[in-house]
């Protein structure tokens, strides 16, 4: 049996929307690398001969009426801004499931339909090659920005404290607190510009991205072991902006039910042979015995051989009684008796639904030596599974 929005039940839980620490320092550090190396490759080269102490000499910050300062405040505000839209597409990209996506792609409605399917063709690309573009992009830009304010602003702490305060706050702390909550839509709106990157940055990005893929594995989203979806359905009771969203108290028992179906054998539901009505096949069908069968209430009764109580023939449907005349005091034999198929109690109640929905039988005898005539443990029938089902 399967669950609407095809929630999956395969493997154990794990957090995968969030990138690991590992692969987040390994492509920071890569991206530090890559725009400090070009700089020591252009630092000049100073010998004990040329000067015993090399001094850097720190530039001075420029005066508010020249039209550099203005440019560089300017181009230092677009970085900030810049790096703020990649640090909130990290937590908004990589914070999102494959496996939620791909239910409100298919199930969802509206703007958050298609902005999930727009995320979800994005993602399907490569999740790390996803990342490794958004965090080289912050990493340029985030050491982009001391150069510049160290040439607006002059040398020393000025520019450092400027461009701390403007990274923490502005680019990091306010657009990954909005992009926590609006997510989705703000991946969706801005997955153009993100494929744009990747592919701008695959020289770097996607050799890495697959380098990540093989240390750490390919992303494929959360899956819940049925103990955990159990749970996630049980929350449900209390959980949603509307009670339409909520699941009551008998939906949570049936899917709870049917996720149990498998593990459960039948052995567990069926009714014992010491509570079942049976008759023999030479038992004759007279107005006591008719009085007998109605009282009970079975619609199915089995049937066993007159020389052993032990093997089981068949089993009588009452409804075929429904024009009989008791006056005629036939025998059970003298009637077409149903097949009464057999099993062992380790078969899984899953099974018998299945047995059952190909509407053969609607009983079943449990026994221990199915088809050796050496007697039987109980019966199972359609009606119990039910039961099992609704939890009565």
């Amino acid at each position: 049996m399967s669950l609407a929005h095809g929630i999956p039940t395969a493997a154990a839980p794990r957090r995968a929307g969030v990138m690991t620490p590992a692969a987040l320092s390994v492509v920071k550090l890569l991206g530090v690398a890559l725009i400090n190396l070009p700089l020591s490759y252009a630092a000049p080269l100073f010998s004990k001969s040329d000067s015993p102490v090399y001094r850097r000499e720190e530039p001075d910050p420029k005066s508010p009426e020249d039209p550099q300062l203005w440019v560089y405040l300017g181009v230092a505000i677009a970085l900030v801004l810049l790096g703020g839209v990649f640090a909130g597409l990290t937590i908004a990209l990589m914070g999102q499931d494959e496996i939620y996506l791909q239910v409100i792609a298919t199930s969802g409605e509206g703007s958050e339909k298609k902005s999930a399917a727009r995320v979800l063709r994005l993602l399907k690309k490569g999740k790390h090659w996803v990342l490794v573009t958004l965090l080289l992009s912050n990493v340029i830009t985030n050491e982009t920005l001391p150069i510049v304010l160290d040439r607006s602003l002059g040398g020393g702490w000025p520019a450092v404290l400027s461009s701390t305060i403007l990274i923490v706050i502005f680019g990091e702390v306010v657009p990954q607190s909005i992009c926590v909550r609006f997510g989705l839509p703000i991946g969706a709106a801005m997955s153009p510009l993100v494929l744009g990157l990747m592919w701008i940055m695959a020289p770097v990005a996607w050799p890495t991205a697959k380098l990540l893929d093989w240390l750490l594995g390919e992303d494929h989203g959360t899956v819940y072991k049925k103990a955990g979806l159990k749970t996630l359905v049980t929350l449900h009771k209390t959980l949603g902006t509307t009670p339409s969203d909520r699941l009551n108290e008998d939906e949570v028992t049936i899917i709870s039910a049917v996720l149990d179906l498998k593990d459960k054998p039948v052995g567990d539901i069926m009714t014992p042979m010491g509570d079942v009505f049976t008759m023999s096949a030479d038992t004759v069908l007279d107005e006591k015995m008719m009085d007998t069968i109605l009282s009970q209430g079975y619609s199915r009764i089995p049937i066993y051989a007159p020389d052993n109580t032990r093997n089981f023939i068949g089993m009588l449907l009452v409804k075929i009684l429904i024009t009989y005349d008791p006056e005629d005091s036939l025998r059970v034999r003298d009637f077409a008796l149903a097949t009464l198929p057999e099993t062992k109690p380790e078969t899984s109640c899953l099974d018998i639904v299945n047995f059952f929905q190909e509407g053969k039988s609607h009983m079943v005898l449990v026994s221990d030596f199915p088809g050796q005539d050496k007697g039987a443990l109980g019966v199972v029938t359609l009606e119990d599974v039910i039961e099992e089902l609704i939890g009565e």
